[in-house]
């Protein structure tokens, strides 16, 4: 099952460098990762339109786990789906999981797995450090 992570932020210097952090780690053909941080003109914000680009453009991807950082960017994702066809839609999910930490660990899981409620649920335990 050919998988895609989004990451939106309000920098694409964030995106970038999490982006660069998982394919380093988690190499696979089933997997793609894409860099949605910063607007369309590169300045710092979030833009609807880039995430329904690549949503639209990516015939292959057969689920796309959308992870957002902060206010602005988390409304641009929700409404990328609404601005998604219903077909679209259906395999876009919106992740309630730390950008980093959680598009790490469903990184690594989607590079070995197809199990999509394991790689979110790994996705939403990455957080827990157990530092006491």
């Amino acid at each position: 099952m050919k998988k895609a992570i989004l990451l939106v932020s309000h920098s694409q210097k964030i995106t970038d460098g999490i982006k660069e952090m998982i394919e380093q780690m988690a190499q696979s053909d089933s997997l793609e990762i894409y860099s949605l941080g910063g607007t369309s003109d590169g300045e710092l914000g979030s833009d609807p339109t880039k995430i329904v680009d690549v949503v639209n453009e990516a015939d292959s991807v057969e689920a796309f786990l959308v992870f957002a950082d902060l206010g602005s960017a988390v409304l641009s994702a929700e409404l990328a789906f609404d601005m998604l066809e219903e077909t679209q839609q259906s395999k876009y999910i919106l992740v309630d999981a730390p950008l980093v930490e959680g598009t790490f660990a469903a990184g690594i899981t989607a590079s070995v797995s197809d199990d999509l409620p394991h790689i979110i649920a790994e996705a939403k335990n990455a957080p827990g450090k157990g530092w006491e």
